[in-house]
């Protein structure tokens, strides 16, 4: 009996060396395998945890943006999910919903992440278990070029009044200059861009559990982005306007912190005239940007592994690195080393608004669940706003009457 159990641990052990002998590749897709700044992080962070794991191989790469949580939701439902997961954090619920992620509370309990992480942490738990980690919450920026301003005879807005002003003096259509460079085609980022103007205001598309599209404040609010998108062009996605931006034809651009790294790349004549301040509103905005988890039902070869890399992707280090090489807040507390704040007062600023930020995006389960759904329906009733001349109030209440249809709120 004794043998038998001997040689049954042996054959386990022989098997689990074998296991971690053989090389491992880890399949990693994410939008930010080329984008600036975080990128440069991905892949030093990944050239460490190859060296401290030589049986593993991460293959990073790159699906865009625009069609990533399509490919991403395709590929679960094959059966064929990667390794790594990388989400948009707004869409995890409709992920965590179908049982594709993995529970991680329990090797969450042997690190100090969740004592050290950011309460914003709590959106990635799905019916009571932990499915992934936070690695970005974040509070919207005002990017400007002070000249534009400046020759405009204005300043830097400090209310939405202020902002509109500005961009309205600034824009010269028939010089190719714009007040504000925004996205102006159906897209999910549509949600941000008109949910700024009333989550900054504090409102918010929900109250009492009821759909609120109807309520004068609100309609107030989205009549004056509507108003700001008067001062856009049109057809911008947001690499388009981003580049518009840093080519030094737009005054403003309410983006990310992930933004600072495209100023650093702009033209040389250019940037120097490229400033950051927060967002002229009440309320600083922003959300949840990005998240990692595990596959359910991964091999422990590679679940393994797979921790390992989120562990080092959230250790101290790894984190004052991602402050630093992105330009972006990391989620554990005390990422930006003291020194670095001095030296680069841009990162306070963008560690401030993560600090404040209210989110743009629905805390109602029902909505988090269908968020494609949910954006879709948001987007094409944001294109009728901006591209026609139907009155606000009632593209807003035949968008309430869509999402009543489409997706209830229940509870």
């Amino acid at each position: 009996m004794k043998r038998r159990t001997f040689l049954a641990t042996a054959a386990a052990t022989s098997l689990v060396g074998v296991a971690h002998a053989q090389s491992v590749t880890l399949d990693f897709p994410s939008w930010q395998a080329e984008e600036p700044g975080v990128s440069a992080w991905w892949r030093a962070l990944i050239a460490e945890f190859e060296a401290a794991n030589p049986s593993a191989k991460v293959n990073l790469y790159s699906i865009p943006f625009a069609q990533f949580v399509q490919q991403m939701t395709v590929r679960f439902a094959g059966n064929n999910p990667p390794d790594i997961v990388h989400l948009p954090t707004r869409n995890f619920a409709a992920f965590a919903s179908q049982g594709w992620l993995a529970p991680l509370d329990e090797l969450l309990a042997r690190t100090d992440i969740v004592a050290n992480w950011t309460p914003l942490q709590a959106d990635m738990r799905w019916e009571g278990k932990t499915q992934g980690i936070l690695l970005m919450g974040y509070g919207s920026l005002l990017y400007y070029n002070e000249r534009l301003l400046s020759e405009a005879g204005v300043g830097v807005p400090t209310t939405p009044q202020e902002w509109l002003t500005a961009s309205e003096r600034a824009t010269k259509r028939d010089q190719g200059q714009f007040g504000l460079v925004a996205t102006s085609v159906e897209h999910p980022n549509l949600v941000v861009e008109a949910g700024t103007w009333v989550m900054g205001q504090g409102l918010d598309w929900i109250r009492n559990g009821r759909y609120d599209f109807a309520n004068p404040a609100v309609v107030a609010a989205v009549e004056q982005y509507r108003r700001s998108m008067r001062f856009a062009p049109p057809g911008m996605n947001s690499t388009t306007g981003r580049q518009l931006f840093m080519d030094g034809k737009a005054a403003f651009l309410r983006d990310g912190p992930w933004i600072w790294a495209f100023v650093e790349r702009a033209p040389e004549a250019i940037r120097p005239h490229l400033k950051v301040a927060r967002v002229p509103f009440p309320k600083e905005t922003g959300g949840t940007s990005n998240s990692i988890h595990m596959a359910a039902n991964l091999a422990p070869a590679k679940r393994e592994l797979v921790w390992r890399f989120m562990e080092l992707a959230t250790s101290p280090k790894w984190q004052s690195e991602y402050v630093l090489r992105s330009a972006a807040p990391a989620p554990r507390r005390g990422a930006l080393p003291a020194e670095a704040a001095t030296r680069l007062p841009h990162l306070k600023l963008v560690m401030d608004a993560a600090a404040a930020a209210v989110s743009v995006f629905p805390s109602h389960p029902a909505l988090q669940e269908s968020y494609n759904e949910y954006a879709s329906l948001f987007g094409r009733a944001m294109m009728r706003l901006i591209t026609s001349e139907e009155p606000t109030a009632n593209v807003l209440a035949n968008l309430q009457r869509e999402l009543e249809r489409a997706i209830p709120l229940r509870g």
